[in-house]
């Protein structure tokens, strides 16, 4: 039988695996990019584009985006297409005391952290940058002037796209089938599109990684839950930046069948995205509820009652994949010893082409400048 031979593939065709394939074709290696469906056609297809700083997980994961912020405008010229990055700012409103106590704590990470551009306002202030935003419903928000927005698409796409342009093969419809392990390596990729050969395979599956895994006798817990969210026809500027449910930071001590809240920005085209309810899910089931919906809507009219008039043109949910620790995983597998995950890095879309770019140093090099012992799989193997 004939074989397609690479250097690395890729599997999985969302914002990461799109952008680890572009810094490797980049960079001259021979790369495959494998994903089951189109390009942007899972969770990257479904994310609202916040590019966010405030609320990331520890200091490595905030290097990253503060990294990512910075490039934005040469990654735009690199690849020849306008990503429509806009630094809007972003506020999360607070309407009790819970949530500003949770919050300030959130703020002072992000000082520690390299983030100094972030603080707790008054609702006045608050409403200086969301002018719909009724201040009678918040005691005091987070603002954080330096975050923004992109669109997932443009981005995700174009660097596929640039990717192919540079040398990379991209195989869509090609669903992973299985895999020949021999000697502690995965040999033989099969797919729906034929069956391919590679050295090392980078594994950014999102919500489907475990099946992946699974077809190479490896087992990791990643599970995945469903976030809803809708789009409204455009409409006049309303929102002026990014806002995010400031009840999203407080845990409850059990978690309720549906946790929703009200995340929202406006794009360059007057659409106006309202997320999202999270659900528990099994069977990869995407589907758009009757409930969902309904519970964002209630909490953004809370919050923006002048919206009360919105048109809603679509309505989706999108999965998301994530761990027990609810940390990212990140390095290769003991065995198959050639197999490495790159999976549930939060708002992913906000530090995939700096990612991507790590990827591209560990491949090379055998090492990256950051520290990222912490996501090694290996803590879920020992």
């Amino acid at each position: 039988m004939a074989y397609k031979t690479y250097e690395v593939a890729v599997i999985g065709g969302g914002v990461t695996g799109s952008a680890i394939a572009y810094h490797l074709a980049k960079a001259g290696v021979k790369v495959v990019l494998v994903e089951k469906g189109d390009i942007c056609s899972g969770a990257s297809a479904t994310n609202p584009g916040f590019c966010v700083l405030t609320y990331r997980e520890d200091p490595v994961v905030m290097e990253l985006a503060l990294q990512q912020r910075r490039e934005w405008d040469d990654l735009s010229q690199e690849l020849g297409v306008n990503l429509e990055y806009e630094c809007t700012g972003g506020l999360i409103p607070i309407s009790n005391q819970q949530e500003l106590e949770v919050l300030a704590g959130l703020v002072q990470n992000c000082h520690n952290w390299g983030l100094k551009q972030v603080e707790i306002v008054k609702s006045d202030r608050a409403v200086e940058q969301e002018r719909a935003l009724d201040p009678t419903k918040i005691i005091a928000a987070v603002y954080c002037p330096w975050e923004g927005r992109i669109n997932p698409f443009k981005l995700t796409l174009s660097l596929a796209d640039r990717a192919r342009l540079l040398g990379a093969h991209i195989m869509t419809g090609a669903e992973v089938t299985g895999m020949e392990v021999a000697r502690g390596n995965v040999k033989t990729i099969h797919t729906l599109q034929g069956d391919i050969k590679a050295d090392v395979i980078f594994c950014a599956a999102g919500a489907w990684t475990r099946k992946v895994l699974s077809l190479a006798g490896a087992s990791l817990p990643v599970e995945y839950e469903r976030g809803e969210a809708m789009v409204s026809i455009a409409s006049p500027p309303t929102i002026r930046g990014m806002v995010t449910d400031g009840s999203f930071f407080v845990r409850e001590k059990e978690k309720p069948p549906m946790v929703a809240g009200a995340c929202l920005a406006q794009t360059k085209s007057g659409n106006i995205v309202l997320a999202q309810a999270t659900t528990q899910i099994k069977n990869h089931d995407r589907s758009s509820t009757y409930a969902g919906p309904i519970a964002v809507a209630k909490k953004v009219l809370y919050y923006f009652p002048k919206l009360s008039d919105l048109e809603i043109l679509r309505m989706w949910g999108g999965i998301v994949a994530y761990t027990p620790d609810r940390q990212p995983l990140f390095g290769f597998l003991p065995n198959p010893k050639n197999l490495f995950v790159v999976v549930g890095f939060h708002s992913a879309i906000g530090i995939a082409p700096v990612l991507g770019r790590i990827v591209k140093d560990v491949y090379l090099k055998g090492k990256s400048q950051y520290d990222f012992t912490a996501y090694s799989p290996l803590r879920f193997l020992q």
